[in-house]
């Protein structure tokens, strides 16, 4: 496009100007390539119209000519920056907007997932607790007509309906720890997830290691939250994928940030999917963000995944270590 440019304004006269049309391969090259790439191509387009217009050019000196060069190279050079400028705005905006439809996404997740918990604590409720609350009303309401009667209360009955409202109070207790596993104390936190790791190896008879590092301090029982389904997620991936036979999570406070890891020895993370589905990783990212943590995710070169999530804390105590 440049040489057929040059070959037109070499071949009309120096009164019908061509260099304004020298900018659109330039700005092309703005548009689609790089700076210096587009810069290169305009200090080009300078010499061009040197060669193409030395023949008919007006001007009376040598200086003057080369002046008028100059002038044009730095039109063109102009060209190439603006033109640049402008992609890369273009380029911003299209990330920023990839971005927000991003964050609905992951918005939109969150809230079916909170709608699918609902669901199921209804469920649970309905299915666990109501029917154990209907099934001591109908126990207490034959006790009633014995007492009623004049009958001697059966002993049987009396330790049955022990049982059941124990055995109710203990279900409501596990129930509430899955809606807010997180107490809202300094210490709750690590408890949380000590006691996450211990229910998962009875469950799974797996041997999870879990330590703490130091005095851990969450003042917002938002972000403890958030970090414990940080925890949650990133175990729940790795017993169900990684095929480790090591799997350790570690809440460390020190140096003005908190660290959790969870880290395992199993095959790794697979290479990315161009449309991935899973919506677990993408959550934990979106949970880090929330909070302000850095998240990362990685290989390790002797084998397994590293789960990291580092979040700056106002104030530190003195460390002191503890393992379970």
């Amino acid at each position: 496009m440049v040489l057929v440019i040059g070959a037109l304004d070499y071949i009309s006269s120096w009164e019908l100007s061509l260099f304004v049309f020298y900018a659109l391969p330039i700005f092309l090259i703005a548009w689609h390539g790089s700076k210096q790439g587009a810069i290169i191509a305009a200090l080009g387009c300078g010499c061009v119209w040197y060669v193409a217009n030395s023949t008919t050019q007006p001007y009376l000196t040598t200086g003057g000519y080369l002046w008028a060069t100059v002038n044009r190279a730095a039109y063109f050079v102009m060209v190439a920056i603006g033109g640049t400028a402008m992609r890369v705005q273009r380029e911003e905006s299209v990330a920023r907007i990839a971005a927000l439809d991003h964050a609905r996404e992951l918005e939109s997740e969150l809230l079916r997932a909170g709608e699918r918990e609902q669901m199921r604590i209804g469920q649970d409720l309905h299915d666990g607790i109501c029917q154990n609350l209907a099934a001591i009303a109908c126990a207490t309401e034959c006790l009633r007509a014995d007492l009623q009667a004049g009958r001697p209360l059966p002993p049987g009955q009396v330790i049955l309906i022990q049982k059941m409202l124990s055995d109710t109070v203990l279900e409501a207790r596990n129930l509430a720890r899955g809606i807010f596993p997180v107490q809202m104390d300094a210490e709750g936190l690590p408890a949380a997830i000590q006691e996450l790791v211990a229910t998962t190896n009875q469950l799974r008879h797996t041997a999870i290691g879990f330590e703490t590092v130091g005095e851990v301090h969450i003042a917002d029982p938002q972000i403890a939250m958030h970090l414990y389904r940080i925890a949650q997620e990133s175990l729940s991936n790795a017993m169900r994928h990684s095929g480790a036979s090591r799997i350790f999570v570690s809440v460390t406070q020190g140096g003005g940030r908190l660290v959790l890891a969870v880290d395992d020895d199993g095959c790794g993370l697979a290479p990315p999917e161009p449309n991935p589905r899973g919506m677990g990783l993408r959550t934990v990212r979106y949970r880090a963000q929330l909070i302000g943590a850095r998240l990362e995710i990685s290989n390790k070169s002797a084998g397994g995944v590293l789960v990291r999530c580092s979040l700056k804390v106002p104030h530190d105590s003195q460390i002191s270590k503890s393992a379970a």
